[in-house]
Formats: structure tokens, C-alpha cells, sequence
């Protein structure tokens, strides 16, 4: 932790010690006895095995069963029982997932369940719902409880995210939306159905249902594992064709790096951002159809040369659009050499009839291309490739992209003093802490 920026360090002691004072207070003002007692344990045990067996999203961040546990104890116990149950899962972590997080991210973790509990608790008091019964109006009550937890607890994600990678936390926080909401909308009737199972059969119940929901986080696991084999089958297509062309070799990597600080400074969607990384990662593997000859050429090249290496966007579109995982990248491939004033290929077409995508992938090539070695030159400095991006700006480029690169990576390489691999680490590690709207 100590690496980290001094305002994160400062927001997590905030939170942590609030977090400690109200946690203190309601269990000091919990009249407890031997049933509260039971009922925390059998709640902390429940949301420890969530939290010991989460599901990894691909962007980083998990999903558990957790949020369920957490709504259905708010509605159950008095608040003492509740938040002292819920940190108990926070803190204690088992297995593979526990040994992943550092204790500042399990305090940090267990604070904001806190805080956000006590906030949705607030918010159940103001409404005072007479009591717990399984009707419309009850179950409204609780969304509307269930819905200020996931505010609260997105909000404060967001703002140690920000703080942590220097980002605006409202991206984050409308990012962290975007995947809450899915999560919310299943686990919000589970919460409210794992109550009212509690109220009427007691703890058998609740773990006879228990069960369903760990076989559901399974099917789901297996989902994960499937997209996680798309994702390596990319890789294998991407290693393929570095192995061919020398010249390639982690070129599509930093394209694909300079591409996302582009759509970062374009405040692109997080699910444009994705799809323009695989596009980024894929731009050249037409090239897999090209002789090896014709790429590792060092001399100038034939017209027919030429000509087969001005084919490999339509190849690389026709290897992409078969693999449906791959969204909607395949124009964008075979756009990525278009020109801004019409004179590139394949097509020829100009402006903004050229995907925003492919003219961002464009401006990324064509710096990497430019601060590259070759055979046959040494690669140019940053502001030699800055100044050459500047002279074709309106011709090959779209000048409002070459704009925005010019000034995000200037102010991520000279200003910042980090190296694109640390920018790219940032981009992509937005849930590095894990709340529940990463979990």
C-alpha cells in the first residue's frame, strides 16, 4: 500500500475509521442475546463462502452471491447483527480468492459494506415499512432499500478508483453501473426470497437455497471459462502472426495501448473500449495470408508485392467475422489503412465514413509504425513521431484523433514520466479494489 497516491491513502483512512465508529456504535446499541449471536453466525458464514468463491470477470473484478446475504440480513436483524456479519465477510477470505487480496483491500472492502448497509438501513427506516411480508408493497420498499445500497456502495468504489489511477471517478462510476445493474437485478428478489424462507423455515431453508445459488455461480463459471477461451484463441492468432512477420513482433500490443489512451481521452464507453481492444490486437492478422517473403522484405517492394500487402485488411475481415465473441470488429479491421482524405485502401471511402474505431487504430499504427526499428532504419524519437503525426493530420489522419493522441500521450509519457505498459495497467485495472459492484 504504500506505493499508492496519498489521496486514496487519505480517502481509505476516512473511510476505514467511519466505517469503525458506526460499526462500534450499533454494536454497542444491539441488545444482544443468544439468538442474535446465532443468527450472526449463520449470516457471517453465509457471506464468508460467498466472498470465498467469487467468479472473475474478464475486465478484472468479481461476482458473487454476496449481495443476496447482505439484503436479506439488512431486512432480518437489527443493524449491529448486520454490519458485523457483513464484515466478518469481508475480512475473512478462503482459498484461491483470499490469498489474491492484500489486507488493506479486505478493510477497505469490509468499510464500504459497512457504510453503505448503514446508508440502505437510513433509507429502510425513513420508509418504515410496518413489516416484513411477502406482497408488492413490501417488495417495492425493499428495492428502493436494496438500490440506495448499490448507490452507495458504487459511489465509494468509484471515488477510491479514481483517486488510486488518477481517473475521473464519474467515468468509473457509470462504468461500475453498467455491470452493477445486471447483478442488481438478479440478486435484489434472492435477497428478498432468502428472508422470507429465514422468517418461515429457519435456517434449513436458507441453506437448502443456498445451494441453488452456488450452482448458478457455477454455470456461470463456466460461462467466464468460455469467454476466457475466445480470449486465448485471439492470442493464438496474435502469436501466430509475430511469429511470421518480425517486424509485428509486440506491435499490436502497444497499438492496442496507444488505441484505449485515444478512446480514454474520448471518453468512449467502456464496451466500445473492449471491442477496439480486440480490434487493435487483430488489426494486422490479414497478414497471416501474406508470403513471408513479401513482409520481411528489406528492399522496396513490386507492384504485386504491394499489392498482397495491401489485401491483408479484407483477409484479416474474413478471419474475424466467423468468430461471433469478436462483436462487430471486422469493418473496423478492414478500414484501418482508409486515409482521411480518401486515398487509402481498401475501399477508399474518407471522413467520418470511416469507423471511428478503424481512425483510431490508425493514429496508434501509425506512431507505433513511425517510433519502430526497421531493417532498413532506426525507429524515430517521441517528438520526431509526434511531429510527422502533426504533418499528416487532415490527409492520412483524422486531425480531431491525432488532437487527442498528441495530447494524452505526450501528458502520459513526458509529463506523468510512466511507460505505456503502467498507462495500460491503469486503464485496465479500474476493479482492482473489489467492492460489491465489483464482486
Amino acid at each position: 500500500m504504500e506505493s499508492l497516491p496519498k489521496k486514496f491513502k487519505l480517502f481509505f483512512a476516512f473511510v476505514t475509521i467511519f466505517a469503525t465508529m458506526v460499526l462500534g456504535w450499533n454494536i454497542l446499541h444491539t441488545d444482544w442475546n443468544i439468538t442474535l449471536l446465532i443468527q450472526l453466525l449463520i449470516f457471517a458464514f453465509l457471506g464468508i463462502a460467498s466472498e470465498s468463491l467469487p467468479v472473475a470477470l474478464p475486465k478484472g473484478g468479481y461476482v458473487t452471491v454476496s449481495y443476496s446475504i447482505f439484503l436479506s440480513s439488512l431486512i432480518l436483524f437489527p443493524l449491529g447483527v448486520t454490519l458485523t456479519a457483513m464484515t466478518l465477510a469481508g475480512l475473512i477470505i478462503f482459498g484461491k480468492a483470499g490469498l489474491e487480496q492484500p489486507l488493506f483491500k479486505r478493510v477497505f472492502n469490509a468499510s464500504q459494506y459497512v457504510l453503505s448497509l448503514a446508508a440502505a438501513h437510513g433509507v429502510m427506516n425513513f420508509i418504515r415499512p410496518s413489516s416484513f411480508q411477502f406482497n408488492w408493497k413490501s417488495l417495492m420498499l425493499y428495492l428502493i432499500v436494496a438500490f440506495a445500497f448499490m448507490m452507495i456502495n458504487i459511489t465509494i468504489v468509484s471515488i477510491a478508483l479514481g483517486m488510486m489511477f488518477g481517473k475521473s471517478p464519474w467515468t468509473i462510476w457509470v462504468s461500475n453501473i453498467r455491470w452493477a445493474l445486471p447483478n442488481f437485478m438478479a440478486l435484489i428478489p434472492l435477497g428478498f426470497l432468502l428472508a422470507l424462507i429465514y422468517n418461515n423455515y429457519g435456517p434449513l431453508g436458507l441453506f437448502l437455497l443456498f445451494i441453488p445459488l452456488l450452482v448458478s455461480r457455477h454455470a456461470f463459471q463456466l460461462y467466464i471459462d468460455m469467454r476466457e477461451n475466445y480470449l486465448n484463441t485471439v492470442e493464438a492468432l496474435v502469436q501466430a502472426l509475430e511469429a511470421k512477420d518480425t517486424y509485428t513482433s509486440g506491435h499490436s500490443t502497444r497499438v492496442g495501448k496507444l488505441a484505449v489512451a485515444i478512446a480514454e481521452g474520448l471518453e468512449m464507453r467502456e464496451d466500445k473500449i473492449e471491442s477496439l481492444k480486440y480490434a487493435a490486437a487483430l488489426h494486422d492478422v490479414g497478414k497471416i495470408g501474406v508470403s513471408e517473403t513479401i513482409l520481411n522484405k528489406d528492399g522496396k517492394l513490386m507492384d504485386a508485392e504491394w499489392e498482397a500487402i495491401r489485401s491483408h485488411p479484407v483477409i484479416g475481415q474474413t478471419i474475424i467475422k466467423g468468430i461471433k465473441f469478436l462483436f462487430d470488429i471486422g469493418e473496423v479491421v478492414r478500414h484501418h489503412h482508409e486515409r482521411f482524405d480518401g486515398k487509402g485502401y481498401p475501399d477508399g471511402i474518407k471522413g467520418a465514413e470511416i469507423p471511428l474505431e478503424s481512425r483510431i487504430i490508425a493514429v496508434a499504427d501509425t506512431y507505433d509504425a513511425i517510433t519502430s526499428d526497421r531493417s532498413y532504419r532506426k525507429g524515430s524519437t517521441h517528438d520526431e513521431a509526434i511531429s510527422e503525426l502533426k504533418r499528416v493530420s487532415g490527409s492520412q489522419l483524422d486531425p480531431a484523433l491525432v488532437e487527442i493522441f498528441c495530447k494524452v500521450v505526450t501528458s502520459e509519457l513526458t509529463a506523468r514520466t510512466v511507460s505505456l505498459d503502467q498507462l495500460q495497467t491503469a486503464l485496465s485495472c479500474q476493479d482492482g479494489i473489489r467492492g460489491e459492484v465489483c464482486s
